[in-house]
């Protein structure tokens, strides 16, 4: 077999701000941004590098129903069984749907005739069954609970890294919310008997605790409130009920923090999750936190009315976000008169284009439109990749800000410290079809995996002094490969190359440990990783160290 070959190429670039001066050849690039954590300051989502980020997605349902009615996948029933492939209803039939609408939702090229494709950067998905849990008794079955996040979350969350996306990861569903089996009572105690149980075994995950790419939206569309616990006095737009949906909220809050998670947290609100304004009256405590809305043309019957969409963002909306960052994580319009909830019956003439004015002028909003349904025509039919843009008006609409949106959602990890390690998933660029993976002996680290020829990986570092530096590398090739690391400068030039022969690889595919010594200048420096060859097996890489060469 020939050998293998994997370019290294470090670019050197001195960038002015992150994002906004790359060097000719990154910019030139199409490819995955990376997913830092973000964290709130203020009223902004902040990234690792100070930019304020802007995050526009999808809603994503889970049972197969709301999918294509269980055309492409069945609701699996052992979360455990990885793979049915007569029945459609193993765990990798429905992760392999739900990453074939990642693909699409995050893909830029032109698609439907348009110059352009999607952009998303968050799925908001939702839980509508959870493994061992039931409508009736709650959590049943812990082991299949364990299974559903193992077999199930994790691996999620590294696909959506793997595209460049953030998860909003929803209580939503009969399992753990409207427990009481009504609808509108639902801030009851016992769903919040539920959400703890649920929130404290999944911010304690590893895999999911502190992951860069997850945050926690605690619940869908809380409706009403007692004002005392069991006193029976149900209701939402008074303060009175404020006050209580706060002492009610707050307990499942404090459960994540004790587990020692500090992902983001997105707070529900009462009435449809259409009164925001009971914040800033009672708020919530804790540090990472922000406020999750939702926003139809039907709330606030403002449907087709510019200055009624104004008013009630105003009235309702407007005094949360001016002291927290906000997230939309339901939205949609489309003239529907025949609706009989008439929820979406709206133009986006008026209605999209007035409340997209509102976010506008607010100015830390994110936001999705739309089910995954709602966007695609035909999903009962045709595969996600195979369906064309809705027709409805919100689509079409959504679909036309894309290009816009995208250069809000910019995000970096900023420049990493050299001397020092550079874990290979902290990356600033990178090349479709390389993977994020969790490392087998512990799913809350993680590697590049699937690198393949004509690959390609960029960071962002800033060498503390010029001279000459070992680059070791954590990484795993197939045994019969020979693997050459060049190393060159902005120039083209090489500055080092490294061979790795097959006799020095694990045989059984376990991490490798080597180098080269390179010559770096002082400074910021945008530094590409290009993997080339004959050989198309695939290569793996944990982590980078640079180190003053002896």
């Amino acid at each position: 077999m020939m050998s293998r070959k994997v370019l290294l190429v470090v670019g050197l670039v001195v960038i002015i701000s992150i994002g906004a001066c790359l060097s000719a050849a990154a910019s030139d690039r199409i490819g995955i941004r990376p997913t830092p954590p973000l964290h709130v300051e203020g009223n902004q989502l902040k990234d690792p590098a100070g930019n304020s980020v802007l995050l526009h997605g999808w809603m994503q349902p889970t049972a197969s129903y709301f999918n294509g009615h269980g055309k492409w996948y069945l609701d699996p029933w052992d979360w455990n069984r990885l793979r049915s492939p007569l029945t459609r209803s193993g765990v990798s039939d429905f992760l392999g749907f739900l990453e074939e609408v990642a693909i699409l939702m995050t893909d830029p090229s032109p698609r439907y005739g348009r110059e352009h494709g999607w952009h998303c950067s968050f799925v908001r998905l939702n839980t509508d069954g959870v493994g061992g849990w039931s409508s009736a008794g709650g959590l049943e079955d812990p082991e299949q609970f364990d299974a559903w996040i193992n077999n199930f979350l994790v691996p999620y969350v590294n696909i959506l890294r793997s595209r460049g996306l953030y998860l909003v990861l929803s209580a939503t569903g009969p399992m753990i919310v409207n427990v009481d089996g009504d609808l509108s009572k639902n801030a009851s105690i016992g769903t919040q008997e539920r959400l703890m149980i649920f929130w404290e075994k999944v911010a304690s995950a590893p895999g999911i605790k502190n992951a860069d790419n997850v945050m926690f939206e605690l619940m869908n569309e809380p409706v009403m409130i007692e004002t005392e616990p069991g006193n029976n006095r149900w209701g939402m737009q008074n303060k009175v009920y404020f006050e209580a949906f706060t002492k009610w909220l707050q307990p499942i809050i404090d459960v994540i923090r004790s587990t020692g998670a500090n992902n983001i947290i997105w707070v529900p609100t009462l009435e449809w999750q259409g009164s925001p304004q009971q914040w800033p009256f009672y708020p919530f405590s804790g540090e990472n936190i922000g406020v999750a809305v939702h926003y139809y043309p039907a709330y606030g019957g403002v449907f087709d009315k510019p200055a009624a969409i104004q008013s009630l963002w105003d009235r309702q909306y407007k005094p949360a976000a001016d002291r927290w960052p906000m997230i939309i994580t339901e939205m949609f319009w489309t003239p529907m008169p025949d609706d009989p909830r008439n929820l979406v019956n709206g133009t986006t003439e008026k209605f999209g284009n007035s409340i997209r004015k509102a976010i506008d002028n607010q100015g830390n909003v994110s936001f999705l439109v739309g089910f995954i349904s709602d966007l695609l025509d035909d999903l009962n039919h045709s595969r996600p990749l195979d369906c064309e843009l809705s027709e409805r008006e919100g689509a079409q609409a959504y679909f036309d800000w894309m290009p816009e949106l995208a250069e809000l959602s910019i995000r970096s990890y900023g420049y990493q410290a050299v001397p020092g390690r550079i874990e290979a998933e902290r990356f600033e660029l990178m090349a479709p079809g390389i993977r994020v993976a969790s490392n087998s002996d512990n799913p809350s680290e993680r590697h590049l995996g699937n690198i393949k020829s004509g690959n390609w990986i960029s960071y962002l570092v800033d060498v503390a002094e010029a001279g000459s530096y070992l680059i070791k590398f954590r990484f795993d090739a197939d045994e019969q490969a020979d693997v050459d690391i060049v190393v060159k400068d902005q120039s083209g030039d090489t500055v080092g190359v490294y061979t790795v022969h097959t006799a020095h690889l694990n045989k059984d595919h376990g991490w490798y440990l080597d180098g080269v010594v390179v010559n770096l200048q002082a400074g910021k420096q945008e530094l590409v990783i290009e993997f080339a060859g004959e050989n198309a097996d695939a290569t793996s890489i944990d982590w980078m160290e640079f180190e003053f060469a002896q």
